[in-house]
């Protein structure tokens, strides 16, 4: 070979290991399972935002003279915002980094919470929950392509700790936001801390984590040949068992965020319970979340529909059972629970880790962005069309259909689901 030839078969074989150190699956040790709990913390502080603005729902609708269609907008109007950013930053991420896009998204988050307590009107107001939106919609498309790709191996499992962390905010935000607001007798502090909580997780972020774990399989892919395209035909960005993903996400978006947006304005106005109460009960359903661990964990193992299946006929039993009887707090607070089990341990995990599985590694960012599109977009106008349903029928008869109808639509798309191709991304 001659010494031009060399030097190009050299600088090829450098590259080569360059993109190698970006493309290595993690397996669960020390260190990567610390790395992995730093951008679950990054999930937590969003999960503690999401969850609290129910609890300060009924003093916010209380200062702007909000109707109870007003208030079931600007409490779920924040998903229209992480739908909207789905796809336009799963494309990013794939395009100029994951690890930029989650801390970009961590300030865009951050400040819009913080400005949320500082809103003169519903205009502004609504304003800010959109824009926190769009930060949560960016984090999470980047955040979980970088998770998924980094523990392709135990890919359920990792994108479970990241909906268990999650859990653990939405358990923490509605108790530590009501001590605060019984502290303060302001409904506005909360928002402050929260927002100030979520700068530190970015600098965390920002120091601890190396770009070599969020990247993984984003060099490869921008630098593959045409003939890859070829290679992986069934794993192309949108093929059936995508779409169909993408459905169940939608069903499962419109049930579940519509019911958390509202959920404790049910039990203080149907049940007399106190703002405190209401908290515990709904901060329970992000306990359950906790679940994901073993949802993920499974996920990794078993036929990923059947499992879907389990998760949307558990979501239908349990919303017969918190809105069709009158129960007492502690019933309340194990439904909750096992409701939180039943989608994010089961149905948002599980339906994530599908999607991914569903396509070459090139595209997890662009198809963690639709799975961010499907379930928030169609979940922006669920806190409205419970409202009506409430306003039209009752809280029984509202919260019956929102649990147990839109479900169906999840059970129908994992039926017409093909079966996982061979050579799927493991």
């Amino acid at each position: 070979m001659s010494s031009p030839d060399l030097t190009k078969a050299s600088a090829m074989e450098s590259t080569t290991r360059q993109h190698a150190s970006l493309s290595t699956p993690a397996t669960l040790g020390g260190r990567a399972l610390f790395l992995l709990l730093i951008l679950d913390l990054s999930y937590f502080i969003n999960a503690m935002d999401r969850q609290v603005f129910a609890v300060l729902l009924p003093d916010i609708k209380s200062t702007y003279g909000l109707t109870g269609g007003q208030a079931g907008i600007i409490a779920t109007i924040f998903t229209l915002g992480m739908g909207l950013a789905g796809i336009p930053a799963g494309y990013l991420a794939d395009r100029f980094g994951r690890k930029k896009i989650i801390l970009i998204s961590l300030v865009i988050f951050s400040v819009s919470c913080a400005l949320q307590a500082v809103a003169i009107g519903i205009a502004d107001m609504t304003l800010w929950r959109v824009l926190s939106g769009v930060g949560e919609g960016m984090q999470n498309a980047a955040l979980f392509a970088a998770v998924g790709a980094y523990f392709s191996r135990n890919r359920g499992f990792a994108i479970g700790s990241i909906n268990a962390a999650f859990g653990v905010g939405a358990f923490t935000g509605p108790l530590l936001g009501g001590a605060i607001l019984s502290a303060t007798g302001n409904w506005r502090m909360p928002l402050i801390v929260f927002g100030g909580i979520g700068l530190i997780i970015l600098l965390m972020v920002l120091v601890l984590v190396p770009q070599s774990v969020t990247e993984v399989g984003r060099k490869q892919a921008s630098n593959a040949s045409s003939s890859s395209a070829t290679t992986n035909g069934g794993l192309k960005f949108l093929n059936r068992r995508v779409v169909c993903a993408a459905f169940a996400a939608a069903a499962g978006g419109f049930t579940i965020y519509g019911y958390l947006g509202l959920y404790p304005t049910y039990l203080r106005e149907a049940h007399g319970f106190t703002p405190s109460q209401a908290g515990w009960a709904a901060s329970m359903f992000g306990i359950g979340a906790l679940g994901a661990l073993v949802g993920g964990a499974i996920a990794d193992r078993v036929d990923q529909r059947l499992l879907n299946v389990a998760g949307f006929l558990g979501i239908m039993v349990l919303g017969v059972a918190i809105f069709g009887f009158s129960t007492p707090l502690p019933v309340q607070m194990v439904l909750s629970l096992i409701l939180g089990v039943s989608f994010t341990g089961i149905v948002y995990t599980n339906t994530s880790a599908l999607m991914q599985r569903s396509v070459d590694v090139k595209y997890l960012g662009r198809v963690s962005g639709l799975f961010v599109a499907a379930m928030y977009i169609p979940a922006s106008a669920s806190g409205y069309f419970f409202a009506h349903m409430r306003d039209s029928f009752g809280w029984q008869t509202a919260g019956i259909i929102q649990l147990t109808v839109i479900p169906i639509i999840g059970l129908i798309a994992m039926a017409v689901m093909g079966k996982a191709p061979a050579h799927a991304n493991s």
